[in-house]
């Protein structure tokens, strides 16, 4: 069970079929993202993300195909421990303007468990097949 609480003006999360893994978030206000430009818009919902999970926020896969937003910081995280509202920042990729309603569903949340993990640092890491072989290393 996650549990949430919406401001004045929020909609309510939604999930559009019974089987989907993320539940969808409007905004709560108008919104005009300007081409090529950034925007955040508040959603209203306030979320209480279980220990030992996290919140992962994603714009819906029609606010990208039709508007051509997509999240300024690709994913958004909600912690455990975060009780203000969601908040969606969103950079518009089009060509024109792209005007969002308040209540216009746009992202969506997908709450999964994560491995909380104690740090430590040593002088050296174990060795492995890849190595230090980054990015295209595979091709």
């Amino acid at each position: 069970m996650i549990y949430y609480s919406l401001d004045d003006g929020a909609a309510q999360p939604r999930q559009a079929y019974k089987d989907d893994a993320g539940i969808d978030l409007a905004l709560k206000h108008d919104l005009t993202v300007p081409v090529g430009a950034h925007r955040v818009g508040d959603t209203g919902v306030h979320v209480a993300v279980p220990r030992g999970h996290v919140g992962m926020l994603f714009v819906r896969s029609s606010t990208g195909i039709k508007k051509h937003l997509v999240l300024s910081n690709g994913t958004g995280i909600v912690d455990s421990g975060y009780r203000g509202p969601i908040k969606i920042s969103l950079h518009n990729t089009g060509t024109t303007g792209q005007r969002i309603k308040a209540g216009d569903y746009i992202a969506q949340l997908v709450v999964v468990p994560i491995v909380l993990n104690v740090w430590a640092e040593v002088p050296t890491l174990g060795t492995t097949q890849r190595g230090i072989n980054a990015i295209g290393s595979s091709d």
